[in-house]
């Protein structure tokens, strides 16, 4: 049976936390190994991670707060002898097949990649607060098509890898750690992909919901509903913010891997006509 070490980041995150770690613990054909880092709560989080801890379930530390970003990137350096690593988030549930799933697949693909870093990742059930299906995929709600986002340059413009469905090798966590630079805007689940992507690994990905990816106040990060047109539109009433935006944003990608702006450009449109 394959160990999986699940890279947890919580803050505040008293209400919904035990409800995932619950989901965390009923994997289904995996070894869980739980690493939580505590990015300075002030509610009961840290005393929910030392019941559970006491359990035997989870180890977890805490070193100040470093917002979620860098906190995975912080808890990816810290976890250390392991063969596959997953990004979890405090406010989800997963279902019991989700890490088996998708280990499947990237058994898959390091049997045709062999020494490759290789990240897998999966679609998502986007739910309510009380966990009621609100749409079936947060890919098609949102518009992204992971067969296409798959390479560094489509990557640049659009990503479809959400973090919290992410596992990767070994392979993948030593190469992210090489070449991290720090970012407050390109956060953990981002800068993964990219860089596995630019240096020649493989982004890969289960066509199925394996996370049931919970909508409430607090999330950091949420679904967005797509309309292909009206978000065409929205783009030309705003084209002053669009045209800075991605300004900011292919500098950024720029400081992970080398894009230039034609084919930054090229493949944004290409991108918009494909999907």
């Amino acid at each position: 049976m394959e160990k999986v070490t699940v890279l947890l980041s919580t803050y505040n995150g008293e209400k919904y936390l035990a409800q995932q770690l619950e989901s965390l613990v009923a994997q289904q054909g995996v070894e869980v190994e739980l690493l939580v880092r505590d990015d300075g709560s002030s509610d009961s989080t840290t005393a929910i991670l030392d019941e559970w801890q006491g359990k035997g379930v989870l180890s977890w530390y805490a070193t100040g707060n470093l917002g979620p970003g860098k906190s995975f990137m912080n808890l990816l350096q810290t976890a250390k002898d392991g063969s596959y690593y997953a990004f979890c988030d405090q406010d989800d549930v997963w279902l019991h097949e989700k890490l088996r799933v998708t280990m499947d697949k990237m058994k898959e693909v390091e049997l045709a990649n062999p020494g490759k870093p290789v990240i897998v990742h999966t679609d998502m059930y986007v739910v309510d607060e009380n966990l009621d299906i609100v749409h079936d995929s947060f890919w098609r709600s949102s518009g992204l098509r992971p067969d296409i986002l798959r390479t560094f340059p489509f990557l640049c413009i659009c990503n479809s890898v959400n973090g919290c469905t992410i596992v990767m090798n070994d392979t993948a966590r030593k190469l992210i750690l090489e070449k991290y630079v720090e970012h407050d805007v390109i956060i953990h689940d981002v800068i993964s992909a990219l860089t596995v992507a630019y240096h020649g690994g493989i982004i890969d990905y289960v066509n199925a919901p394996t996370v049931l990816y919970r909508q409430h106040s607090s999330n950091v990060v949420g679904a967005i509903s797509y309309s292909k047109w009206s978000a065409i539109k929205n783009r030309m009433s705003n084209i002053g913010s669009v045209i800075s935006k991605n300004i900011r944003l292919f500098k950024d990608v720029n400081t992970i891997g080398k894009i230039s702006v034609c084919s930054y450009l090229y493949h944004k449109v290409k991108y918009m006509l494909m999907r």
